[in-house]
């Protein structure tokens, strides 16, 4: 599976990231213009489009339904009015590349109006996404888009390649696009005038609640599910969802080597875990 998220915006054009299932990145394409997305959407072959902006304008009043629900979880997002004429405010002129978004990928990925996304063009935020991923709104004061990265590496994403805030947000627009695709996720609001989705099949029955300002010195924010790396070297200043970060069981085994060659504990933890003594040891 293939999901291609897409942020929108007026003068630099759109950012596209092309995940893979195994959440990896495939593509990322900087300052497209409207017209071309068709073109490099059919060579990129995704089996769902996500785009950070709104289908159309609302069918009433100031905001749409799926925003006023957001925001009830504490999620804030930009209202989206249903008169046209806001389009002729500066500030709307990013909604109105996105309607031109989802128009321009009409003929290839209809609109979403519920069931599968296969084959469709979804609406998503990444804001949302982050937070309903990391399962609290970002510590205040922390550096938002140093926080998406952190949730992007705590789903399984390598954050690494992505250039720029834009480029994370259209990570996690594909992120949010390959759980749709494997029916994680849930679409607040009235199909009717578009649902922004997000990656949880359901949200909690109260508000998400800030995360406390990280006690970490080196300023990582603390994310649900992760915990210091056990390898035990002071430097060590990585967060995993294992006992070990990537690579630091050889770290805590060498240190324990180096221990053992002068105490009981270490030999019988690296019997413990399997792991073969020192050489003049065995």
């Amino acid at each position: 599976m293939r999901a291609l998220g897409i942020d929108v915006g007026v003068r630099k054009g759109l950012d596209l990231v092309l995940m893979a299932d195994d959440r990896s990145v495939l593509e990322a394409e900087r300052r497209v213009r409207v017209e071309d997305l068709v073109k490099i959407a059919d060579g990129l072959s995704p089996d769902v489009v996500a785009i950070d902006a709104p289908p159309t304008w609302a069918s009433t009043g100031r905001s749409r339904r799926t925003e006023r629900e957001l925001r009830w979880f504490g999620i804030q997002c930009f209202n989206t009015p249903s008169d046209p004429r806001m389009g002729e405010h500066p500030f709307y002129e990013w909604m109105t590349i996105g309607f031109a978004t989802f128009r321009a990928i009409e003929p290839s990925f209809p609109r979403y109006r519920g069931g599968s996304v296969r084959g469709t063009a979804i609406e998503v935020f990444p804001h949302a996404t982050a937070v309903v991923l990391a399962g609290h709104l970002p510590p205040r004061g922390a550096p938002v888009h140093g926080w998406r990265r952190e949730v992007l590496g705590a789903h399984g994403v390598d954050p690494r390649p992505l250039r720029s805030a834009d480029q994370v947000d259209a990570a996690l627009a594909a992120l949010t696009g390959l759980y749709a695709l494997e029916r994680r996720f849930s679409a607040p609001g009235d199909p009717r005038e578009g649902v922004i989705v997000v990656p949880a099949v359901t949200l909690p029955a109260h508000p998400y609640r800030r995360a406390r300002p990280p006690e970490r010195s080196d300023g990582q924010p603390s994310l649900p599910g992760l915990a210091a790396c056990a390898c035990g070297d002071p430097a060590c200043t990585a967060l995993t969802a294992s006992e070990f970060a990537r690579g630091h069981d050889a770290k805590r085994r060498s240190m324990l080597w180096t221990v053992a060659r002068g105490g009981q504990e270490a030999i019988d933890e690296l019997r413990r875990r399997g792991w073969a003594l020192p050489p003049e040891l065995r």
